[in-house]
């Protein structure tokens, strides 16, 4: 493991250049005043608004437009190196300026409110150019309910702004401040972070993998109440807008913000729940194939059979993710390979680079993707699912106007998940050796135990901790790690020892402070799965799906689905993705004979 790189020893070739956002400081003060002057002449408008519908949306996208620039400018600038105070006084500058302008238009939907939509309605089809508009105010007046008063709305945007401490505050503890004890390799201690953990858990050595879960849940443990405290006051935050904007529950609050039912959330906690024996049983045989006299969680990630394990370049990793996203088309890896070509992505980690990987990016810039490439095949996965979300970026600003260029969650990790799932049948299909088909069958069917079987176990767990805290209890640091303690026992049931430190692990995901956010990883490799079954057995049908990449928000995310023959609403996809994972789960069975895990 290569000691970490500060952030000016990196390769300049191998990091993103965002001058191409924001190409230097006078630029980013123009759009600061560009921000500041359309935010003011919006203000004039007050009492206004409806009869200067037109002037008021179009100075309302140069502000948010402008305003999208700095932010992602500031945000992916500060995340190169968390450390940076000068970056990270820039970052909270932009968010106060974000602030500021909620504040100051929060009359703007209470004034639109006091009329109904069909007023609007009326002014959209006198002017051929507000046309596009009708789907935007249709979606915003289906909740006029939920709108108040215009004091009332300026108090929670209020609210708004003081709310987000303990999300800062996580990511201060969890990342800027994080600090592990060092892991003992053979006769060198090896240091211990978030960017080197899950290598540590496949190292071959049991008490490797021991020594490094435990010391990385030690610092959870130590700092437990403090973590507490903060995801506490994260279902406080949430049940305060629950109460607000009169919803029955904030899963209910979540879900009707994307108009996805919640027959949807059912279905995946049904499904999943009634195939757990898919895990267990996986598990178990994982167990019998390492043969140790002990299975514990933190064996979960170590490989069960030895190949040569590869360690790909920058380049080979994309070359690879090529072929195996062949089945897309042409015109889809023109699009991938161009985002390379517009040195958009920041590829290696260094010291207080954010951690994990992600997609950003706005209507008026490139698609940015920030990586902690290490070369191991798991961060070309990674790679694939990443410019899996670039790609539907492109093709959905390219096929829409801004109002519905950005796309929902829900469908962002339905791209991703098709272009991992793709590259894990691309290296099965072409492996060699029988070894090899077993390593990737097992790669796939753990990704399959990330994605689907831990995202929902994370659901649930979300799902009962906003249901308790708006049944008035008290969200403890024991009564969060003893739920999630349970839970783990539930996903797991016998087919491995559930380590007591596990019930600290809630405190590093960092999505719970996105609250009701991780379902849509477990639903978006469940259609994902359907999409590239499909994909393999209908050549016609890779237009279905490019069109849906096309979609943007021009419809609901149900409605997308739909469109590529995926109806979540029913159970019929849920059967297809289990049907698909025990299929695979039967082919590493016949391949593994007794006696034979090692040959």
């Amino acid at each position: 493991m290569e000691k970490l790189k500060t952030r000016k020893e990196q390769n300049v070739k191998d990091c993103w250049d965002l001058t191409q956002i924001i190409k230097d400081e006078k630029e980013f003060n123009n759009l600061v005043k560009i921000v500041t002057d359309c935010n003011q002449k919006i203000v004039n408008l007050k009492g206004h608004i409806v009869d200067s519908l037109k002037d008021y949306l179009a100075l309302s996208e140069k502000e948010s437009r402008a305003y999208e620039k700095l932010i992602l400018y500031a945000k992916l600038q500060f995340d190169e190196d968390t450390s940076n105070n000068q970056n990270h006084a820039k970052l909270l500058e932009i968010e106060n300026l974000g602030n500021e302008i909620n504040e100051k238009e929060a009359f703007v939907i209470s004034e639109l409110m006091e009329k109904d939509l069909d007023d609007i309605l009326v002014i959209l089809k006198k002017d051929s150019e507000l046309a596009k508009y009708e789907l935007f105010f249709e979606r915003l007046f289906k909740d006029k309910k939920r709108v108040l008063s215009e004091k009332e709305e300026m108090l929670v945007t209020l609210a708004n702004t003081a709310f987000g401490t303990p999300d800062d505050a996580f990511t201060s503890l969890d990342v800027t401040d994080a600090l592990f004890n060092p892991v003992k390799v053979g006769s060198k201690k090896v240091p211990l972070g978030h960017h080197n953990y899950n290598q540590f858990l496949e190292n071959p050595n049991q008490e490797v993998r021991k020594l490094a879960f435990n010391n990385y849940h030690e610092y959870y443990e130590k700092h437990k109440n403090t973590f507490g405290s903060l995801l506490k006051g994260n279902y406080q935050e949430l049940e305060f807008y629950r109460i607000v904007r009169k919803y029955d529950s904030a899963l209910q609050m979540a879900l009707d913000a994307i108009d996805v039912t919640p027959d949807v959330y059912d279905n995946l906690i049904e499904a999943v729940t009634k195939n757990l024996n898919l895990n267990i049983d996986f598990q178990k045989l994982k167990a019998k194939i390492l043969n140790n006299a002990e299975y514990h969680l933190y064996d979960t990630y170590v490989p069960v059979v030895k190949i040569k394990k590869k360690k790909y370049t920058k380049d080979q990793a994309i070359s690879l993710v090529n072929k195996a996203l062949k089945v897309l088309g042409k015109d889809y890896l023109e699009h991938f390979n161009q985002i390379f070509a517009n040195h958009t992505v920041d590829f290696y980690p260094n010291i207080g680079k954010e951690t994990g990987a992600y997609q950003w990016g706005c209507f008026d810039s490139e698609s940015y993707v920030l990586l902690n490439f290490n070369g191991t095949f798991d961060s070309v996965s990674t790679l694939a699912h990443e410019l899996g979300h670039a790609v539907h970026s492109m093709y959905s600003k390219e096929n829409n106007d801004y109002l519905y260029h950005s796309y929902e969650l829900f469908v962002a990790e339905i791209a991703s998940t098709v272009n991992e799932t793709l590259l894990s049948f691309y290296m099965l299909d072409h492996a060699q050796e029988k070894k090899e088909k077993i390593y990737y069958l097992c790669e796939f069917l753990d990704k399959v135990k990330a994605t689907i079987f831990r995202q929902t176990m994370f659901s649930e767990f979300e799902k009962i901790m906003s249901e308790k805290m708006q049944q008035k209890e008290c969200l403890t640091e024991e009564l969060m790690s003893q739920t999630y303690y349970k839970l783990n026992q539930k996903y797991f049931g016998d087919s491995v020892i559930i380590d007591d430190k596990i019930r600290y692990e809630w405190m590093r995901i960092s999505h719970f402070y996105r609250p009701f956010y991780v379902y849509q990883y477990a639903t978006g490799l469940i259609s994902a799965l359907c999409i590239v079954s499909n994909l393999l057995n209908d050549k016609n049908y890779q237009e279905k799906y490019l069109n849906f990449l096309k979609g943007g928000s021009s419809k609901n995310v149900l409605d997308l689905l739909k469109d590529i023959d995926i109806d979540l609403t029913t159970k019929k996809p849920f059967t297809i993705a289990f049907d698909l994972i025990k299929e695979k789960f039967d082919e590493l069975q016949k391949l593994i004979k007794e006696g034979e895990y090692n040959e």
